[in-house]
């Protein structure tokens, strides 16, 4: 199935592109969407979206499905559908 994930901040920078058509298998986790992300795009992604158990979103990521947030969804064990629209988002800091 067909997943896009859409990239903001530094991710999309170093990625060089705002968004992506993935094609996982039926079934696939969010979590597991961002590991095979991370395997691709090396340990510099993953260390800006993920904790370190790989287990929890980085301090500072917040992630979107459809516009939904992760917490609403159930975390990073929510299943993803054909079509699913994910976005990648870093907390921005404004202020002066």
């Amino acid at each position: 199935m067909k997943v896009r994930v859409h990239y903001l901040g530094p991710v999309r920078v170093r990625l060089n592109k705002k968004e992506e058509e993935i094609n996982v298998p039926e079934k696939t986790s969010l979590l597991d969407l961002l590991r095979n992300l991370s395997d691709t795009y090396g340990e510099w992604f993953r260390r800006e979206v993920l904790e370190d158990d790989e287990k929890n979103i980085r301090q500072g990521m917040v992630i979107t499905v459809n516009g939904i947030a992760l917490g609403q969804l159930g975390g990073l064990a929510a299943r993803l559908k054909e079509g699913d629209e994910v976005m990648l988002l870093p907390f921005f800091a404004g202020g002066g």
